[in-house]
């Protein structure tokens, strides 16, 4: 048995006494679809599609492969790979065999591997296709130094020799497969943060939480077994992973997308007829730059999910206006799981200007820098417990304690709650820029750029300066056939009234933004080591 270390039976027993967890696994749902509507369509990628029956199948032959091949119970399989139906079900046929998958952002290289590796101790890993560097070299070296890594298997058939998931998944299932399943309130898996500040922190994790939070969007989405959900983001970063969680609860077709692009999102969309589409802010500017997005068949689309940052107002209103979908904003972090969320009925300014209400069970609050909760309005560090809640890192004791402090998880986001409920997130508490002694706050002044006419999309970043400390630079990405210089953002930001101090001193036109391994953020730290290796001046 693999506990959650950070569970204690006390939480665990509310959280079952409230309602808000029960002892069903995600993969018990599937089967419960399997059953009750066995030729309705279930899960689909690019290539591929299964009923409910199909995929049930599929999981008990890959779960009978994977102990086939030895992976003993509780054993850690690296999985590492792009979004695809087969990854779906190797998650899946894990619960039933008992084996916890640890998942790891398709941008990490050897350090980042070699980390994750040497803290849970993985009896084997499991590949999927990815042009972008030598995987399978990487991991046959990491198995060489390994002594209990014995296992190696890709996603899709290879004529690399080894054993695949997709071979399992056309096997026969063992007798008494389910025998070995992962038991109620044990671990499920592994997440990784995406090791943007340093190496990835590794994060116990349990379907339990996600569960609970499914059956929440359920209510609010209004989700029916006649939805189909597109899932845009990778699943290692939990966005994606939370309507995993959700679809099989309503009996909800459920749709893979391999690696975002504005173009295949949608084309999938118009294919699939997708009625609801999880996506982060950036996708939605992405989107909006699509020099042929009326000519896509979008009205099945009732509402597209936002989280992983703030979306500009102006980017969000002009997105609903050109789809005629409802924006759903929500708030939750890799360490922690989900906060809040909106509900499709939630009055349009608030659904745009806000992150939504607290799910249920959540308690919150707001702190300020001596650690003093805060009242309605105020802003501080957002900080929580409840229901919806992952473990704690695994071999990081003093990392779970700076976490983990007095019985809530401490964010390091800002924000405040309004009179009615509604959590509004301000940014990242780091993601300030000091100027000569003034704070910046980088959300502010990005939302803000978004206003003007010309602009997708706008990141705001620290430029060292040995006068002033800092100064901020805004990099921005332009809309179809638009144009913008200094001068005329400078004027622009004049005619905002906000304070000289927050105006950007320089401006950077780019093509996009790149995003962090987890695919789901702008990644600044790249921006600004971009700024850093050049010799351009500020103005």
């Amino acid at each position: 048995m693999t506990a959650i270390k950070r569970y204690t039976d006390e939480m665990i027993d509310a959280w079952v006494a409230a309602g808000h967890w029960c002892p069903e696994r995600t993969v018990d749902y599937w089967r419960r679809n399997a059953q009750s509507r066995p030729d309705a369509g279930a899960l689909a990628d690019a290539q591929s599609a299964y009923t409910w029956s199909e995929a049930m199948r599929a999981v008990d032959g890959i779960a009978s492969g994977l102990v086939s091949a030895g992976v003993p119970r509780d054993g850690v399989l690296l999985a590492q790979g792009p979004n695809s139906a087969l990854f779906v079900l190797f998650r899946l046929a894990c619960e039933e065999a008992g084996v916890i998958p640890a998942f790891l952002h398709a941008g990490f290289r050897r350090a980042e591997i070699d980390a994750v590796a040497e803290k849970v101790d993985p009896a084997g890993a499991v590949i999927g296709a990815d042009g972008r560097f030598d995987a399978l070299g990487l991991y046959r070296d990491l198995r060489g130094r390994l002594p209990g890594m014995s296992q190696l298997f890709s996603i899709e058939r290879n004529s690399q020799g080894l054993p695949s998931i997709a071979e399992f998944a056309q096997g026969p299932a063992l007798p008494g497969i389910r025998d070995r399943r992962i038991r109620p309130y044990e671990m499920t898996g592994i997440v990784t943060s995406s090791g943007t500040t340093g190496l990835p922190k590794c994060i116990e994790y349990s379907c339990w939480p996600r569960l609970a939070s499914g059956r929440v969007y359920i209510e609010r989405l209004k989700i029916t077994e006649r939805d189909v959900v597109l899932s845009c983001l990778p699943f290692s970063t939990g966005g994606g992973d939370m309507q995993f969680h959700t679809t099989a609860q309503a009996g909800a077709k459920f749709i893979v997308l391999p690696q975002f692009s504005p173009e295949s999102a949608c084309a999938m969309i118009e294919r699939e007829r997708v009625t609801g589409a999880v996506v982060v802010p950036t996708m939605i500017a992405r989107i909006l730059q699509l020099p042929g997005l009326g000519g896509h068949d979008l009205s099945s689309l009732r509402w597209v999910t936002s989280g992983g940052g703030m979306l500009p107002y102006d980017i969000g209103a002009r997105f609903e206006q050109a789809t005629g979908a409802k924006i759903i904003q929500g708030y939750g972090l890799m360490d922690y799981g989900a906060l809040a969320s909106h509900g499709v009925d939630d009055p349009r300014e608030m659904r745009l200007r806000s992150n939504g209400l607290l799910l249920p069970g959540t308690e919150l609050q707001v702190l300020d820098e001596h650690q003093r909760p805060l009242p309605p309005g105020a802003t501080g560090e957002i900080c929580a417990r409840g229901p919806h809640c992952n473990g704690g890192y695994i071999g990081d004791p003093s990392g779970v304690r700076a976490a983990w402090r007095d019985g809530y998880f401490h964010t390091g986001d800002l924000g405040h709650l309004t009179s009615d409920g509604f959590l509004v997130l301000e940014g990242r508490s780091k993601d300030i820029i000091i100027r000569g002694g003034q704070n910046i706050s980088a959300p502010e002044v990005e939302m803000i750029l978004c206003r003007h006419p010309a602009v997708a999309d706008a990141a705001l970043v620290a430029l060292p300066d040995q006068e002033m400390g800092e100064r901020a630079c805004a990099f921005v990405v332009l809309r179809p056939g638009a144009t913008l210089d200094f001068g005329a953002m400078l004027e622009f930001m004049k005619s905002q009234e906000v304070a000289a101090w927050k105006i950007p001193e320089r401006l950077e036109i780019i093509a996009e933004f790149p995003m962090t391994a987890a695919g789901n953020k702008v990644d600044k730290r790249g921006l600004g080591a971009s700024l850093q290796r050049s010799t351009r001046p500020v103005t």
